[in-house]
């Protein structure tokens, strides 16, 4: 004999071949739990549907079709009427078992059950990538006051130690230097003992250097933040998009994710859009008759265009960009990693490029 097994949100429910039910397993009457329980039975099979089967196969039941296919159970296509006529006479039938006292409370379960499933699908909807969109977002504002901070800081130090600024090109070297020493006078450096005795820089307190040297290490903070983050980032994108990220890098990936919204919507965007994401300004003139056509984004930053002469820049951000679409959707759909191969297809296609000019 067969049994149709459907779930609801009342629980699990089993009918014949003639539309009359023969068994019936309530989940909790907990809103919250009853949505999350419905969800989950979307996509595996439940505990209360394992333990009807075995009750259903007492009785003589040797076949049971799911409304619902899933993993772990035989399914033959579900007898859609029975699934219709269920669903149809729910708030008939939740009445007869006395799930609820009255059609009041039906709905007022009803009310309570979407709002715990729209709260379930929230919070599924925000992915690991949205994680790291935040996270990269982070480091260029971080980037961005770094900047900002650090300039400051060489006007102000510069007051004292003005010749410093031109030996010194990295902000985050000088802040360190600043930190550390202080005072010009007790800089050790190859570069600058030679000139710090014939500074024509202003003397400073030791008020003025104590708070100058405070601000530089909250600089040098936003330096150790800034690759706190880079390391969180690089580590969650080789569990959500190892493909993408091995071809694109790190910090690159990081930017093409945040830049389209989502790993969803670049596995889902041609490779020409994936090759032109950051150019959308120079696009936008040119598709107005006021410049020329782009050839790439914040693609120009990859080592591979970076390494390429400038007259086969455009192919070679077409062939990469290719790779990078197939590498998206290999994360998002397949899970299946394959890095290796496309990475060294790539760098082979690449190596054809430069050899034919």
């Amino acid at each position: 004999m067969k049994a149709y097994i459907v779930t609801t949100f009342f629980g699990v429910f089993a009918a014949d071949e003639n539309k009359k039910l023969i068994f019936f397993k309530p989940f909790p009457q907990e809103p919250r739990k009853m949505a999350e329980l419905f969800k989950l039975s979307e996509i595996e099979v439940l505990e209360e549907e394992k333990e009807m089967m075995q009750q259903l196969w007492r009785k003589g039941y040797k076949e049971f079709i799911f409304s619902v296919r899933k993993t772990g159970v035989k399914h033959a296509e579900p007898n859609n009427e029975i699934e219709k006529y269920l669903r149809e006479n729910l708030r008939k039938i939740a009445l007869e078992k006395r799930l609820v006292k009255d059609q009041v409370e039906f709905n007022q379960l009803l009310s309570r059950i979407n709002i715990e499933l729209a709260k379930v699908d929230i919070k599924k909807a925000v992915g690991r990538d949205n994680f790291i969109i935040q996270a990269n977002g982070t480091v260029e504002e971080i980037d961005k006051a770094v900047n900002i901070l650090s300039e400051r800081l060489r006007e102000w130090y510069g007051l004292h130690f003005p010749e410093m600024d031109r030996f010194v090109d990295n902000h985050e070297k000088y802040a360190k230097l600043v930190e550390k020493f202080g005072s010009r006078t007790n800089i050790v450096d190859s570069e600058l003992d030679v000139i710090k005795e014939k500074s024509m820089g202003a003397e400073l307190t030791g008020e003025d250097v104590k708070i100058i040297q405070n601000f530089a290490s909250k600089i040098i903070e936003l330096y150790s933040l800034r690759e706190d983050l880079s390391k969180y980032i690089e580590k969650n994108l080789k569990d959500v998009a190892p493909n993408f990220t091995e071809i694109a890098t790190p910090m690159l990936a990081a930017k093409l994710i945040a830049k389209a919204g989502g790993l969803d919507k670049i596995a889902r965007m041609a490779s020409s859009t994936i090759q032109l994401i950051g150019a959308e300004r120079a696009l936008f003139r040119y598709l107005h008759g006021k410049g020329k056509s782009p050839k790439f984004g914040i693609l120009f930053n990859h080592p591979l265009i970076q390494n390429t002469p400038e007259r086969l820049k455009g192919k070679v951000a077409r062939l990469l960009a290719s790779k990078l679409s197939i590498a998206a959707k290999m994360d998002y759909y397949s899970k299946k990693y394959e890095a290796d191969k496309l990475k060294q297809d790539l760098q082979q296609r690449i190596k054809e490029i430069l050899g034919s000019k």
